[in-house]
């Protein structure tokens, strides 16, 4: 019994001269080590997924030209029918190996409100295209024809494939690509359909109150707020119809969608632009519509509203520009875009 009572205390002995043994060897492996052997490295494993890539909108073509890759000239329309700007585009960013890869550049193109032109250009190694045009009529039902596009043109030149769409007839399309040629950044030179602010823009508030019923529906121009940066008309909404005998339990909703779609003139010329957000936003009482600066010595601002609230018509109001009061009148803010 004695002789089993000794087992435990030598054998915890045991352990301890043995650990120590495994210590003392490794410690004499790691001073067997070079100094300048270098460390073990591992190797990236392949990376499953592709890289993606994210749009960065800009509204200047002049920047989107200046924050392209080195050697880089994105191919532009020298032709588009009169009252075309560009009004946005977007550059592909990537991994930082390779920023654009397969990403797309888009080019966007807009005459008023409701007419666009875009121009999608990627690098050929990364998708498939002809070399001849091809054009695809845009199908009934179809996500396009809901958009008014007439189609899509397809072609491919230089390493390069480009797809042109839009709500102009195809024979319009057509001629497009066919201009479409390599435009490189030039320091200081304005690259073609680029819009271009007034030098010495209206500044002012105008009092109009001009109001065009047709059917129900009445809208009335309030005023116009002209500063360097765009003029905002406020415009107000309402149909003439009788009231019901029996009023309705009164319900608070959010403000519906007004649905305009205007086409702005000032002295007969070409369609005006409308600021990017859509053109206008809206409140329960007002709807603030954004359009370019005007032209100092402006003397007429015509709008022809052809659809309002989902109904089709014309509404067409003149708001004259002459003798301008001035800025002294304070503006009403607009609500944000919506």
């Amino acid at each position: 019994m004695k002789a089993w009572s000794l087992f435990p205390r030598f054998g915890a002995v045991l352990v301890i001269v043995l650990l120590f043994v495994a210590a003392a060897g490794c410690l004499d492996t790691a001073s067997k080590i070079p100094a300048d052997s270098p460390a073990p490295t591992s190797q990236p494993s392949a990376n499953p997924h592709p890289p993606h890539y994210h749009p960065l909108y800009t509204s200047s073509l002049y920047i989107m030209q200046k924050n392209a890759p080195p050697g880089l000239a994105f191919s532009l329309p020298a032709f588009l029918p009169e009252g075309f700007f560009f009004t946005f585009g977007s550059l592909p960013q990537g991994p930082v190996e390779n920023p654009f890869g397969s990403g797309v550049f888009e080019f966007t193109y807009s005459r008023g409100k409701d007419e666009e032109v875009l121009l999608v250009e990627q690098f050929r190694n990364s998708t498939k295209c002809s070399d001849q045009p091809v054009f695809q009529p845009a199908v009934a039902g179809s996500l396009r024809a809901a958009r008014k596009e007439t189609g899509e043109l397809t072609w491919g030149d230089s390493g390069w494939c480009y797809m042109l769409t839009g709500t102009l007839p195809r024979e319009d399309l057509e001629r497009i690509g066919a201009s479409v040629r390599p435009v490189p950044y030039r320091e200081g030179v304005t690259p073609p359909y680029e819009y271009v602010p007034p030098e010495r823009p209206l500044v002012g508030k105008i009092p109009a109150n001009v109001s065009q019923s047709t059917g129900r529906e009445v809208v009335t121009v309030d005023s116009l707020q002209c500063t360097p940066e765009a003029c905002t008309a406020m415009i107000r909404i309402y149909d003439n119809t009788p009231p019901p005998v029996t009023p309705s339990p009164v319900v608070t909703l959010p403000p519906a969608n007004p649905d305009l779609h205007a086409v702005w003139q000032v002295d007969g010329g070409r369609p005006l632009l409308t600021m990017p957000g859509g053109g206008y936003s809206y409140n329960t009482t007002y709807v603030f519509w954004k359009i370019e600066p005007l032209p100092e010595g402006s003397r007429e601002l015509m709008v022809n509203f052809s659809s309002v609230r989902g109904i089709s018509g014309q509404w067409q109001i003149s708001i004259p520009l002459r003798n301008l009061p001035g800025t002294g009148q304070p503006a009403v803010s607009p609500p944000p875009m919506r």
